[in-house]
């Protein structure tokens, strides 16, 4: 995997340690659980009918060494034990700040308005079926972030390992641990060289597109979904919502610094392929028409929504590109084709053509793609062939 490497035996070992330490539910002894008025890291976790996970998770947060902090628990509208869980640790733990909603938000929804909601003067997010999986991650990020360069820095970037969970919900022992590495640790990035090199991936200097793996500023934060647009990140959206995060963090971020120590560990299901959990065929016709077009809207609104934003902005070609040629992989040209965002599909082809900035050999890319996604569809190509030309 291109960016990733396998981890040290010891640190994976230790990260795996603490991760199973808090699935079993134990807390340290001299963990006090006190309140603070201003918070350090507020942690924002959004979640919806994650009863089974709730527990690991919450353990991971409250065992870390740094304790001035808040955790931000957003229930999504659960319809499952989630909500008492919560309130059962709230009354040990009174750090725990519950936000439920009446109905489903959506994820990126519940990230940004717990960051709004939340004291902390960083805030970072955490998966509900994820976990932390270092005891001293937070208090060494925030130290990064506020002491070791004698300024705010608005995001330390960590890094990740992750392993697959089988039927059982058990770690798999084929687990997968790997780390993203960029090439300059404890560097100050500033812009507008973040956002030039997330767009081109340029040396890696980003770190990773992943939205939980860093601690941000909450102002940074509170700029980004402005910059995204409230009519954006409130309508739902429950897939690929992280890129979207991401990509404002990286457009609005003023510094960055990448440091080496691992701190998050992302768990994957077995059947979490993209072609098997969301792209099912039977036949021509798709197994979950409903959930599978819902996804494939909130994708279409993203990659809009970025379109627009990166408009004026011919350093992200690249970039552009790069995020409609996902949507040719993996079983998504089979579905879009037999889902009901085709035409909004081939929109987005058109846009991609016929923008500005679009130079000669990308215009060609472009209408290779075209011809790939109807020679899918059962219909004539006559009402595209303009793009063929």
């Amino acid at each position: 995997m291109e960016g990733y490497a396998r981890l040290d035996k010891s640190l994976e070992d230790l990260a795996k340690k603490y991760v199973l330490f808090c699935k079993e539910g134990c807390l340290l002894p001299d963990r006090k659980m006190v309140k603070s008025l201003n918070p350090k890291i507020s942690i924002i976790i959004p979640m919806y009918n994650e009863e089974k996970n709730l527990l690991k998770v919450i353990r991971s947060i409250q065992n870390q060494s740094l304790q001035e902090i808040e955790i931000v628990c957003v229930n999504d509208n659960s319809n499952d034990k989630t909500l008492p869980m919560l309130e059962s640790f709230q009354k040990e733990d009174p750090r725990i700040t519950i936000i439920t909603n009446k109905y489903n938000r959506g994820v990126i929804y519940n990230r940004i308005y717990g960051a709004i909601q939340s004291k902390g003067e960083y805030v970072t997010f955490i998966d509900a079926d994820d976990a932390l999986c270092n005891i001293e991650i937070l208090e060494h990020a925030y130290y990064y972030a506020t002491k070791k360069y004698n300024e705010k820095i608005e995001i330390i970037h960590y890094q990740t390992c992750g392993c697959s969970v089988n039927e059982k919900g058990e770690m798999d022992p084929f687990a997968i641990f790997c780390t993203f590495n960029p090439f300059n640790f404890e560097q100050i990035i500033r812009a507008p060289e973040i956002s030039d090199n997330f767009w081109q991936k340029k040396k890696n200097v980003t770190g990773s597109g992943f939205v939980f793996d860093k601690i941000y500023s909450r102002d940074l934060i509170l700029r980004v979904g402005d910059y995204l647009g409230p009519h954006i990140w409130n309508q739902n959206l429950i897939f690929v919502d992280d890129l979207l995060l991401a990509v404002g963090a990286m457009k609005c971020a003023k510094s960055i610094v990448n440091i080496g120590e691992i701190g998050y560990w992302h768990f994957m299901d077995s059947d979490t392929s993209t072609t098997s959990r969301i792209w099912d065929l039977d036949g021509d016709r798709l197994k979950e028409p409903d959930k599978t077009n819902k996804k494939l809207g909130d994708y279409m609104i993203i990659l809009s929504r970025i379109l627009e934003l990166t408009e004026n902005e011919p350093e992200t070609e690249e970039f552009r590109e790069e995020l409609v040629k996902r949507l040719l992989k993996e079983g998504y040209i089979h579905v879009f084709a037999r889902s009901i965002h085709y035409d909004a599909l081939i929109n987005l082809f058109e846009r991609l053509y016929n923008w500005k900035y679009a130079t000669a050999d990308a215009k060609i890319r472009i209408k290779a793609y075209v011809k790939m996604i109807l020679k899918y569809k059962l219909e004539p190509e006559k009402k595209y062939a303009y793009l063929l030309k």
